[in-house]
């Protein structure tokens, strides 16, 4: 298997859940400590995009975004700018269910393309993806164009959309963004 590196998008505002989901509690762990446990398996080689120096409690290097406020689209290019190999897993730190099923199929599948990222009933989940550090400069010329809708710049390159209706469930797509949807697996 190629070289992987694995990157955790922290860095955003959490205005709907008022404080860093990440850093949250859920199921006895925080969230990001439940993604490093499912990556961990597969590779030390693990990051955090974050300007929140709370995120260094965990042990592995802080990423700050290169360009600030600029949603997922910049945590992935401060990812990619990172990134000293091509293959890169990219997860939100408010996935905390994600498997390693999931990653190992998105993994398998993106061989020959650019980004590899699941569909789930109907609806496609962007950050739990393999991103390829070669289109690095890709995403930054969409910031710098004001191309911050992250699926319209990910339609640009060779994508391919898994369906993966049919192996996983529900649970390993969720992602927190209120206290109330919180509340359900606390």
């Amino acid at each position: 298997m190629e070289e992987l590196s694995v990157y955790i998008l922290a860095g955003g505002k959490s205005s709907r859940m008022g404080t860093d989901k990440g850093l949250l509690t859920v199921s006895g762990k925080r969230m990001v400590q439940h993604i490093i446990d499912t990556v961990l398996p597969l590779t030390s080689n693990i990051s955090i995009v974050s300007n929140n120096k709370a995120y260094e409690s965990f042990g592995y290097p802080v990423i700050h975004d290169l360009i600030k406020d600029k949603g997922p689209v910049g945590g992935i290019y401060s990812a990619l700018s990172d990134s000293a190999v091509d293959l890169n897993l990219i997860l939100s730190c408010d996935t905390p269910f994600v498997s390693q099923a999931l990653i190992k199929k998105l993994i398998n599948y993106c061989k020959d393309v650019d980004v590899c990222i699941p569909s789930f009933n109907g609806r496609i989940h962007p950050i739990i993806g393999v991103y390829r550090k070669r289109n690095t400069k890709f995403y930054k010329n969409g910031i710098d164009e004001g191309q911050l809708k992250l699926m319209a710049l990910n339609e640009k390159l060779n994508t391919l959309i898994l369906n993966t209706d049919a192996e996983f469930k529900e649970k390993e797509f969720v992602n927190f963004n209120t206290k109330k949807e919180l509340n359900k697996y606390v």
